[in-house]
């Protein structure tokens, strides 16, 4: 039984996990504007791959705001949030108890999509961010539970 309420839960833990990271993310981002910014906790030397891992350094970049970055929309206006602040709300969408489920199930594949396309910006341009990486493998994990691990069974939508 502790198994099944451990599986039961994992959708939950996995959006609370993605919504705490997409928050510190926005928080990053924020800070970044500041004149002294604190340094990220996400923003490392890996000295076994002799890498440096800097969110900063992605979350500082143009594809942040993709809605901008795309020319959907002018930049640096309210409707060019950062995609942290859309995985805050698609977080929020999913941790609703009557979420419809073509919702959820819509705006997973969108998820899904943007992280593969995040995914290939960082290994096209070399880079190595922590935090967008555990952020696209819980979207990931979100997306095999939504479509594969039966998450609209658990809540009936």
């Amino acid at each position: 039984q502790p198994l099944d309420i451990l599986m039961a839960s994992t959708p939950t833990l996995l959006t609370l996990t993605g919504l705490l990271l997409a928050a510190y993310a926005l928080y990053i981002e924020h800070s970044l504007s500041q004149p002294n910014p604190p340094p990220a906790l996400c923003d490392v030397t890996l000295p076994l791959l002799s890498v440096e891992a800097s969110c900063s350094k992605t979350l500082g970049s143009p594809e942040s705001h993709l809605l901008s970055y795309w020319g959907i929309s002018p930049p640096g206006t309210l409707l060019d949030p950062p995609n942290a602040a859309i995985g805050v709300v698609y977080y929020c969408i999913l941790l609703l108890p009557h979420s419809p489920a073509t919702l959820v199930k819509a705006l997973t594949v969108l998820s899904l999509l943007t992280s593969a396309y995040l995914l290939s910006v960082l290994v096209g341009k070399g880079d190595v961010c922590l935090l967008c990486l555990s952020s696209h493998a819980i979207n990931a994990a979100i997306g095999w539970h939504v479509f594969v691990g039966g998450r609209g069974k658990e809540k009936s939508r």
